[in-house]
């Protein structure tokens, strides 16, 4: 194996921009790491970037989404989503928002587990909930959600 060592890159008409098909790194099976904010430390650009998200009208019409299938409305606020590539396991983290076009209180998204309150999720869908400060389900105009986490 060769080692390349450079203090800089350019292409040949002179610009630093330089475009790739794909980049994997070769410690830590493949992770890339990239220096932190602070320079501190390193942290792996695979563990820091969004698995999976959706902006969708709180029933099924999805407006915009990455890594997902759909939006299944259960009944008024309840919704389960369904991730295209699926989760290596269920540990993964799940958030979200709504938009209210009303001054009825407040709604906010939480995870629910559908029949048993200490059921998990699957690694390919979870159920969220869009309710007011009473706990009311409601749709919402606008619903949210991101889920972070490992990839299978």
């Amino acid at each position: 194996m060769s080692t390349i060592k450079v203090d800089a890159i350019q292409k040949t008409d002179g610009s630093s921009k330089i475009a790739i098909d794909a980049l994997e790194g070769v410690d830590n099976v493949g992770q890339i790491a990239v220096r932190s904010d602070g320079g501190a430390s390193f942290c792996q650009l695979q563990q820091g970037l969004c698995k999976q998200w959706a902006n969708w009208n709180g029933a099924t019409t999805i407006a915009d989404s990455y890594n997902t299938t759909s939006a299944t409305d259960h009944a008024s606020g309840d919704s389960t989503m369904t991730i295209a590539t699926a989760m290596v396991n269920t540990n993964f983290t799940v958030s979200g928002l709504s938009k209210s076009n009303d001054n009825d209180g407040v709604r906010m998204a939480t995870m629910q587990f559908p029949g048993n309150q200490t059921a998990i999720p699957s690694t390919t869908t979870y159920r969220i909930h869009c309710q007011y400060e009473n706990t009311t389900l409601r749709d919402a105009e606008e619903q949210t959600v991101h889920i972070f986490g490992d990839l299978a």
